[in-house]
């Protein structure tokens, strides 16, 4: 009875979705409509989170970027504690960055054991819906390859979270005053100690714009799975920054939430190059296929310098250094061992 029920709200929503493509409407009656697909996203909400527990996963997107990918994954275990399951869904448009992703995952796998590989194989909405269908907790976050953990944070706070509530960002904080992708000086909003709660502070999320008006961003931001489950069966989109348009799109289910972040940023973006052709976004010129050759040769990124860094936007640019892989580290070491006989 529930899979019929849900199955129904669901043909609603999309017929509600197409009916407004082409046609001009009043005010009244856009309002009207989009009054009408989120009360039909929040009944199939209520039905999902009825079958979910609480809990916190992550899934990591990626394409081309398996060295970023695993410093990624190196920062997440080494900053992160009552860290929670991951699922990283790739990308490899060639054979050694196939292989090359094959690597991350037999070496990141020792460290850390909860992981999954998924590859995407060109239906991506496919692929985050089947993965979303397999998550069983009501709270999530996605982190897209060119972020790296910058402090530690504990995730047990994230993973009990009321997110019909609040959505905490693990990459906002007091000291973030300019837009990266905007290239605009931006003051953050009123900020106000939350609950007690050492370093955690709340604000409105639209109370000014840029990134401090995205609650829908998918880096690093914690979610209620039930929603992104829902607007992903019912919506179409073929790669991450489409997707994240299609959840802003319901940014109207968001507007009674209350933001959350931390004193300072846990995750820095890194905005090394660019491998989707959705949006043209501001980035570095340090191409994939540099990276690849470096992953070759047994490197990561060195992002010693960042636990002390302040940063002040999402995305900042700064110098990229190398360092050899602790597996690579391991090696070397054993090379260099002299037996005495």
């Amino acid at each position: 009875m529930i899979k019929y029920i849900r199955n129904s709200i669901i043909l609603i929503i999309r017929l509600l979705l197409k009916s407004t493509g082409g046609v001009l409407l009043s005010k009244k009656a856009t309002e009207n409509k989009i009054a009408q697909i989120n009360k039909a996203v929040l009944e199939l909400v209520a039905i999902e989170n009825t079958q979910l527990v609480p809990g916190l996963k992550g899934i990591v997107v990626s394409k081309d970027r398996a060295l970023q990918l695993y410093s990624l994954l190196f920062s997440y275990y080494e900053l992160v504690s009552n860290p929670v399951a991951l699922t990283v869904v790739f990308t490899a448009t060639t054979d050694d960055h196939f292989n090359a992703y094959k690597e991350v995952k037999e070496e990141i796998s020792k460290l850390m054991p909860d992981i999954t590989f998924i590859k995407d194989e060109g239906d991506f909405k496919a692929t985050v819906v089947k993965v979303l269908d397999d998550i069983k907790v009501k709270n999530i976050f996605f982190l897209v390859d060119d972020i790296v953990f910058i402090r530690k944070v504990d995730l047990s706070f994230a993973s009990n979270l009321d997110v019909d509530s609040y959505i905490l960002s693990l990459r906002h904080s007091p000291s973030l005053n300019r837009s990266y992708t905007a290239n605009k000086n931006q003051l953050p909003p009123s900020l106000s100690e939350f609950n007690n709660e050492k370093g955690i502070f709340k604000f409105d999320w639209y109370e000014v714009g840029y990134e401090w008006s995205d609650p829908w961003s998918l880096d690093g931001h914690i979610l209620s799975k039930a929603e992104v489950h829902v607007i992903a069966r019912v919506s179409n989109f073929l790669a991450p920054n489409s997707f994240e348009a299609i959840l802003k799109e319901f940014g109207s289910l968001r507007e009674s939430r209350r933001g959350l972040c931390y004193f300072e940023s846990k995750i820095l973006n890194l905005p090394l190059n660019r491998v989707q052709n959705e949006a043209e976004n501001i980035c570095g010129a340090i191409s994939a296929d540099y990276l690849l050759s470096q992953w070759k040769e047994g490197m990561m990124l060195d992002t010693f310098k960042l636990l002390n860094h302040i940063p002040q936007a999402t995305h900042e640019d700064h110098v990229v250094n190398f360092k050899l892989r602790p597996i690579e580290l391991k090696i070397n070491k054993l090379k260099d061992t002299k037996v005495t006989l």
